[in-house]
């Protein structure tokens, strides 16, 4: 997390017009990130004193700072923005954030996902093997496929080891990020096959 550190530190010093930690703090709200952090806790992170508590929150400030640098560089000619107007700046950084998002990590609208049960779908493996499953199929808990075949092949697999399962087709807002593109994924190895000489 080091490295995001530095990255913020000198990102907001090197904007056209230098953003201090006061305004990024209250730039930086969900969701862009994963939870609004005061400006004095943000300026400790900054200085060395405590740490992001995840790497996913950490990247999720790197993404606002990148954001705001595309900003900068979409306005010709070069002008400092005013970055103490949070007020202000901030519904842009918001609006171009979720642009910019649609466009790296766009949203599929139905996926396919393996149900166990009345309630319960399929979400993975644990280190032992077994199933985990999860109630929540919409919000990026449960495994969600684009592809049907790769659901199939899933639900194929359960069955061999005797666990009931069904595929559905189902409405929700998963991001592409996650979306599950293979087996090995989940945990699934590959079968060997042995050649005859």
């Amino acid at each position: 997390m080091a490295q995001q550190v530095v990255r913020l530190r000198t990102g907001l010093q090197n904007l056209l017009s230098p953003c201090t930690v006061t305004s990024f703090a209250a730039i930086c709200v969900p969701p862009m990130v994963p939870k609004k952090l005061p400006q004095q806790i943000l300026g400790q992170i900054l200085n060395g004193q405590r740490e992001f508590e995840t790497m996913e929150e950490a990247d999720s400030f790197v993404r606002v700072l990148a954001t705001m640098e595309y900003i900068q560089e979409q306005i010709t000619p070069k002008l400092p923005i005013d970055w103490a107007n949070v007020l202000l700046v901030r519904e842009e950084v918001l609006k171009t954030f979720e642009a910019r998002r649609n466009v790296e990590d766009p949203v599929h609208r139905r996926c396919w996902f393996v149900r166990l049960s009345v309630h319960n779908f399929f979400k993975g493996f644990r280190s032992d093997g077994s199933v985990i499953e999860t109630m929540t199929y919409y919000d990026s808990d449960a495994t969600a496929f684009t592809k049907y075949e790769l659901a199939a092949e899933v639900e194929k697999k359960l069955k061999l080891h005797g666990i009931p399962v069904k595929i559905e087709l189902l409405t929700c807002n998963r991001r592409e990020s996650t979306i599950t593109t293979s087996l090995e994924a989940l945990g699934f190895v590959p079968e060997i096959v042995e050649v005859k000489q």
